[in-house]
This record gives structure tokens, C-alpha cells and sequence, in this order.
């Protein structure tokens, strides 16, 4: 039902919280009703009851004339306050209720929008302010239009009463508002506009907040002592969007007091005209004291309501329609079909991938990443892909998963284009192991087994491979074993070493029974002689299980080249190009670019005695 439309007016997101929450929506409805005719029916009833209470002080029999007003005074009064209690308890209701069913969809949402827009920082900003409130936006959509209605109610019967004591005092009256109305609306747009200036500010100012807050970085903020540097520059961003909206709100400020000023003279002008006729009227009253009091009364907290809430109501009706833009930018966005699906089951046997002349540059921008890049990997081999910082490895990855399908030329896997594959078909055909991998709050074994996203209860294969990668001793380590969990956030929950963690990234793998196995730098962290060694462990495991199952192609990625050298074949990539192809003799004897990037490394590895060249 959610983001079914690719573009969404006011109208729209009210059927839509209707739809949500029926039963809230007809409660808020009748008591708006209510409260949007009580401001008008109080001047009424105030002006009675002083009225009568007048009369009744001249003349006791006229006592039982103040009984209906006063009560309908005091009902007024409980009205308000019950209606507060119980709208508050419907709003909490109805915000759990709605989180429930949109706080997925959004999830949804977000991860069916194609990889670019997480890639491309404007995008993200937008996705940031479309979805980080949506669950609050819902209701405070269906809530504004009330509130607007009760300010047009409430204006109006004051405006009516008034007009029927003093036509052309209303119309005066009503003309002074005017300006705190315009004002109020232009800053709604205003500070929409600002929050979207500093969305990006905001965004690093969290980033520094969670470098000094979090506990992944508390070692090396104690043993590097930045604390104090990166304070000051939380400070400085934080200091930067605060003075930024502040200025918007002062100016907002002082235009609204200006307006509301010009109201509340209007307002005493209309007072002194009507106070002669209040107090000296010549022979019957032109104008009952009691009307007169109630329209003080009125005037005085209209006046003030056109400096707060009132202005205050009308800038966030405005601002609500600015977020609607961000949203419906959003809804825009492309979609993945079936982005959130997991991998096929019927996984084919792997033979063959090739790349044909493959040209990729990222979304919006000039420079080409891979240029007409060209080479082919067969089933049963590895490969090592190396090259410069930047030379496209991570990238030939992306686009090998599938997380980017706007390449030229082609890429055929088992002689069929890439791009004709579905999603989950592409999902099963690779898995990957980033140098970035992700530390899951789980335990210990759904870290491992949400390598196996459609299998995740086949413990054999998870303890499996746990065993393989050398973390049986770790286990054992464990106060719940495979059920502890390994995040400090949770209760009794413990954390691993850097290598552990990296060894349960790699177990993932191990697990994945995808054809094609990739390794993206996820070792940058060990020494380059420990990273050769996990590579030659790994090596082995891959070769393993494909004897045990059918084969499949493993690509290492590292600009380390040590380890490259356990690679049937290794590529390097140089402008966007496969500069050299060859066996790791091969290429060290060809003197070219990777023998020349052996050499500067070879320091690396001299000290464990290793004999690099063999």
C-alpha cells in the first residue's frame, strides 16, 4: 500500500493515514469539529454569563440567569482538558500503529532504490530527510490541516461576532492579519530550505558525534588523544547549523512580533471605539457590557496567538509542503526490481566470465573508471586483480555483483549478458568479503550464517566452517559458545579481535555456496606476510569444497602483491585497462608494470625470511 504512487500531494498522505488509522482519524475528526467551533461559542457564552452576572447583582431573581453560562463555561474548560488527554493517548496509539507498518516499508523502500543514489551524496541527503520522518510527517500532515482549519474557524467567528457589533472594525481587523499570515507561510519555505542547506553539516557533525561516542573507536581515542581536536570540530559544524536556523528564527521572530504588534493596535483601536458605546450608551445599550468584556477578551488572545501558535501553525503547513517535495524526489528514484530478494536456490554450475570491452564511469560524473577493460575468468582458477589506489578494482566488483548495471560493452557469465539475469539470480551467483565487512549485532553463529541467507539453520555447514578458518578455540572461548553474542550492545554480549572478526567475514564466505568467491582487500588490516598466508589458507578452503562441489572462481583484489603470487592468473588494471595478464613468473619476468610494483614491495616481506620470488 506504501509508495505505490511515484508522486504524493497533501491529499494523498491524508488518505493514506486514513487508511492506517481509521479509528484515530474519526476521533481527531470530531473532536477538531468541536474545537474549531469553541472559540466563537466562548465569546458567546462568556458574554452571557457577564451579562447575566450584572444583572443578577442589581437583582437576585435574576440569579438563575447565570446558571446556563456558567455551566457551559466550565464545560468548555473540561472539554479542553480531556480532549488534550485523550488526543495525546489517540496520537501515541496511532504513532505505534503506524510505525509498525511504515517503519518496514521505508526500510523496503530504501534498499529497492538502485546502489547509485547511496553512492551519490545529494541523493543521499534526500533520502535522508524523506524518510527519516515519514512515520511523524504522516500524522503531522493529518494534524496541520486541522489546525489550519481551527485558525481559519477561530478568525472567522471572531471576525463574524465582531462584524455584527461593528462591520467595518472586522474588516480592519482582518486586514491587519493578513501580514502575519504571508509572513508566517514565506518562513515555513524558508527554514525548509535552510534545514536542506545544512543537512549535509548536520550529517558530519553525527559522523564526529559517533567518532567521540562510539565504542569501536574508544582505544584509539584514548591512546591518540583527539579527543579535544574532534570536540572542537563537532563543535564548530554542530555551532555552524545552529547559527544558521537561529538566524531564521530571529528574523522569522521579529517579523511575526512586528505583524502581531500591528494586530494588537488594530485591536485596541477597535476597542476604544466600541468602549463609548459600552459604557456611555445613550438610552438602551448599543453594545452589552458582557459582548463587549468577551470581545476584550478575544481581541487580547487572538493578539497573542498571532505572535505564537497561530504563526507558528501556518509556517509548518508550509514547511510540510516543502517536504513533500524532498519526498516525491525520492519516490523517483529507480528501483531494483526484486532489490530485497534472497539468492536463488537453483544455483548454476559457474564455467565462465567474461569481460567484453567493459566501460564504466559512476553516475554523474566525467572520468571512466574502467575503460574498454577486457579479460576472462574461467571456472576452477583463481585470480588476482591488483593495481593502484583507484585503478577500478572495487569497482570491477560492484559491477561484477551486479550493484551497477550502466556499463558499456558486455559481461557474459556462462555466455549469457549479466544485465539479462534476475536479482536473485545474481545474488547467487557471487559473494563478496569487503575490507570494510560489516560487524552484525548478532551471535556468534548468525554472523557466520547470514553468509547462507537461504539455509541459515544448516548448523553443520556453519560450525564447518568455522572450523576451517581456525576459530574452534574461539568458540570454546565463549560463554554461550555459537549463542553469545559478539557486540557490546547487547547484554552479556562479548567483542572479538580485529583477526577474529576478519576470520568470521571470510567463514561467511566459506558458507555462501555462490559460485564466484571474492576477496576485496578484506585482510588490509594484517601484515602483508600474514595477509599472504590467509590468502594461501583460504586458497586451500576454496579449493576444497569445490572438489566436494562443482567449481567455481575465486578473485582476490589487493594492492599488496605478495600474495597475488598464489593466483593461477593475475590482471593488473591500469587506466581502466587490463594492462597485463599473466602467471606471477610470467609478469615479473615481462618487467613491466607489476614487476615494478613487486619490487618497491619486496622491503615488505624480507624480514620473515620469505623467499618473495618463489
Amino acid at each position: 500500500m506504501l509508495f505505490k504512487k511515484k508522486k504524493y500531494n497533501y491529499r494523498n498522505i491524508l488518505v493514506l493515514y486514513f487508511k492506517l488509522v481509521p479509528g484515530a482519524v474519526a476521533l481527531k475528526i470530531i473532536n477538531n469539529i468541536i474545537s474549531s467551533v469553541i472559540p466563537t461559542f466562548n465569546i458567546i457564552v462568556t458574554a452571557k454569563f457577564i451579562d447575566a452576572a450584572v444583572a443578577a447583582a442589581g437583582d437576585r431573581d435574576k440569579l438563575s440567569g447565570v446558571y446556563f453560562p456558567l455551566g457551559a463555561i466550565v464545560a468548555v474548560l473540561l472539554f479542553n482538558y480531556y480532549s488534550g488527554v485523550i488526543t495525546g493517548l489517540v496520537n501515541t496509539r496511532a504513532a505505534n500503529k503506524i510505525r509498525k507498518t511504515v517503519a518496514p516499508a521505508v526500510a523496503e523502500k530504501r534498499a529497492a532504490v538502485k546502489f547509485k543514489y547511496h553512492e551519490h551524496q545529494e541523493s543521499v541527503d534526500i533520502m535522508s530527510r524523506a524518510t527519516g520522518g515519514f512515520e511523524s510527517s504522516l500524522q503531522g500532515f493529518f494534524d496541520q490541516i486541522f489546525l489550519a482549519w481551527n485558525i481559519i474557524a477561530q478568525v472567522s467567528g471572531f471576525i463574524i461576532i465582531l462584524g455584527m457589533q461593528l462591520w467595518w472594525a472586522s474588516i480592519v481587523f482582518f486586514v491587519t492579519c493578513v501580514p502575519s499570515f504571508v509572513i508566517s507561510y514565506r518562513f515555513g519555505k524558508k527554514r525548509y530550505e535552510t534545514d536542506k542547506e545544512m543537512t549535509k553539516t548536520d550529517r558530519k557533525a553525527g559522523y564526529i558525534f559517533g567518532v567521540l561516542t562510539s565504542r569501536d573507536t574508544v582505544e584509539e581515542r584514548y591512546i591518540y588523544g583527539y579527543t579535544d581536536k574532534m570536540n572542537q570540530e563537532y563543535k564548530n559544524k554542530y555551532e555552524t547549523a545552529r547559527l544558521a536556523r537561529k538566524k531564521v528564527s530571529k528574523r522569522k521572530y521579529t517579523s511575526q512580533t512586528a505583524a502581531g504588534t500591528l494586530v494588537f493596535i488594530s485591536g485596541a483601536i477597535v476597542i476604544a471605539i466600541l468602549l463609548p458605546s459600552a459604557i456611555f450608551p445613550v438610552g438602551a445599550p448599543k453594545l452589552p457590557i458582557g459582548m463587549f468584556a468577551a470581545l476584550v477578551n478575544a481581541i487580547f488572545g487572538l493578539s497573542q496567538q498571532m505572535q505564537g501558535s497561530i504563526p507558528a501553525n501556518i509556517s509548518d503547513f508550509k514547511y510540510k509542503f516543502e517536504y513533500l517535495k524532498d519526498l516525491n524526489k525520492f519516490l523517483e528514484f529507480e528501483e531494483d526490481e526484486d532489490a530485497a530478494c534472497l539468492p536463488d536456490t537453483n544455483i548454476p554450475e559457474l564455467k565462465s566470465v567474461e569481460f567484453k570491452k567493459v566501460s564504466f564511469r559512476y553516475p554523474g560524473t566525467e572520468p571512466y573508471i574502467l575503460k574498454e577493460f577486457s579479460a576472462e575468468f574461467k571456472a576452477g582458477k583463481h585470480y588476482a586483480i591488483v593495481g593502484v589506489n583507484g585503478a577500478g578494482k572495487t569497482t570491477l566488483t560492484k559491477i561484477l555483483t551486479g550493484l551497477y548495471g550502466e556499463y558499456e560493452g558486455e559481461i557474459l557469465v556462462n555466455g549469457r549478458e549479466l544485465r539479462e539475469y534476475t536479482q536473485a539470480e545474481t545474488k547467487a551467483l557471487s559473494a563478496v568479503v569487503y575490507q570494510d565487512f560489516c560487524r552484525y549485532p548478532l551471535d556468534f553463529y548468525g554472523n557466520i550464517a547470514i553468509g547462507r541467507a537461504n539455509d541459515m539453520e544448516n548448523r553443520e555447514k556453519v560450525e564447518n566452517a568455522a572450523n576451517i578458518l581456525g576459530l574452534a578455540e574461539t568458540v570454546e572461548k565463549l560463554p554461550k559458545k555459537y549463542e553469545t553474542a559478539i557486540t557490546k550492545v547487547k547484554e552479556d554480549g562479548v567483542d572479538l579481535s580485529g583477526g577474529e572478526w576478519q576470520k568470521v567475514a571470510l567463514a561467511r564466505l566459506v558458507v555462501n555456496p555462490a559460485p564466484l568467491k571474492i576477496l576485496d582487500e578484506p585482510t588490509a588490516a594484517l601484515d602483508p606476510v600474514s595477509e599472504s598466508r590467509v590468502y594461501e589458507q583460504f586458497g586451500e578452503i576454496v579449493g576444497q569444497n569445490q572438489k566436494n562441489e562443482s567449481q567455481g572462481i575465486t578473485i582476490f583484489i589487493s594492492h599488496r602483491l605478495g600474495s597475488t603470487k598464489l593466483a593461477d592468473e593475475i590482471i593488473v588494471i591500469s587506466e581502466g585497462k587490463a594492462a597485463e595478464v599473466g602467471t606471477f613468473g610470467e609478469l615479473i619476468k615481462k618487467g613491466g608494470i607489476y614487476a615494478e610494483m613487486f619490487a618497491g614491495q619486496s622491503e615488505w616481506y624480507k624480514e620473515s625470511g620469505e623467499n618473495i620470488y618463489a
